[in-house]
């Protein structure tokens, strides 16, 4: 049986060069392949460049390496500007360039050409480390800013799409980091580094179970199926409906920015789905041995758990209230649901 079949051998990966016996490229006449005009060399994509470059000579070696060297150029400004864009548009949600897949003539103009320019000068002379490169992002005055502006008022009138970032965006967690923080706080996280990925079952018959990890997170530990989003394995043609429901992309396209939508499946997710009720229980135990049985005390360690400060006097009030009428894992399952869990502020 295939279950009994012993663990493959450690495989490592990597690229060959290419043969000195290469078949040679012809232009085609009018796209006819039967009419080959003179065979053509290797160069980079006339595209990236703004004039002309000379073709390698066919029996050029590593042209892969070639190549690298060219996009890692400080003489190529494109490589780092695209990096240092989507470096941006993932700590405000929107790039410098608002189509970080196209720098084209399509595309969008950037709204800090300047800024843009700076920062990829600064990435290039840092060795393009790209840790100095988050670092300088979030230092800086801009990444600090609140989410509410005493200038709203006229800020919304002159740059209502907030292009100038004169506050900092709301976002909502995205559905890997979402289900990570539902898994930490209610203390079932398995931070464990590196592994092998959580399978996923394929057969339609199995559709219906895809919510219960014990079967559609095979692994020989029970504890494995909490582990981090990120040990998911990835297949293009099954999606979980949890994630799906909170706009993981599909795999079947590039995503050069995740979109973020507010739908009903959502709230039937959080309220009604198995992960996020399975979650509430082991959330509600954790309180309970944490604090005990008093209400104050168990409101305060929920707030500080999921949004990390206490609560207000009127959520304290409402929590309360909440607590003298349903069980402490409806409680700890409202707590997944308030927007201070679910939005970034």
């Amino acid at each position: 049986m295939q279950s009994q079949l012993p663990a493959p051998l450690p495989s490592l990966f990597s690229v060959a060069g290419l043969s000195d016996k290469r078949t040679p490229i012809h232009l085609l006449e009018r796209g006819d392949e039967t009419k080959k005009l003179q065979p053509v060399g290797m160069r980079i994509p006339s595209v990236l460049l703004e004039g002309d470059i000379d073709e390698l000579p066919q029996n050029t070696s590593q042209p892969k390496t070639k190549l690298a060297r060219w996009i890692t150029s400080p003489d190529n400004p494109l490589t780092p500007r695209v990096i240092v864009n989507r470096v941006w548009q993932y700590h405000f949600g929107r790039g410098l360039v608002a189509t970080a897949n196209d720098f084209g003539m399509n595309g969008e103009q950037p709204t800090h050409p300047e800024l843009l320019d700076w920062l990829s000068s600064r990435f290039i002379k840092s060795g393009w480390d790209i840790k100095a490169l988050h670092r300088l992002i979030l230092t800086s005055s801009v990444w600090q800013q609140a989410v509410a502006s005493p200038y709203e008022t006229e800020a919304e009138e002159l740059d209502p799409e907030n292009s100038l970032l004169w506050h900092m965006p709301r976002r909502r967690l995205t559905a890997e980091e979402l289900r990570d923080s539902m898994l930490a706080v209610s203390g079932e996280l398995n931070d464990r580094l590196t592994g092998r990925s959580i399978m996923v079952p394929v057969s339609p018959e199995l559709t219906s179970l895809l919510y219960k990890p014990s079967q559609w997170e095979v692994t020989e530990d029970r504890f494995e199926h909490n582990r981090r989003t990120l040990y998911l394995i990835a297949k293009r043609n099954l999606r979980l409906p949890f994630m799906e429901a909170f706009d993981q992309p599909d795999l079947q396209t590039s995503c050069a920015r995740r979109e973020s939508s507010t739908h009903a499946p959502q709230a039937l997710e959080l309220l009604n789905g198995t992960l996020s009720n399975r979650l509430a229980e082991s959330f509600a135990a954790r309180l309970t041995a944490e604090v005990g049985n008093s209400p104050e005390r168990i409101v305060q360690q929920a707030f500080v758990r999921t949004t990390g400060r206490q609560p207000t006097p009127q959520q304290q009030r409402a929590a309360f209230e909440f607590l003298e009428r349903r069980p402490l894992r409806e409680f700890a399952l409202a707590m997944f649901n308030i927007n201070s869990f679910l939005y970034i502020e």
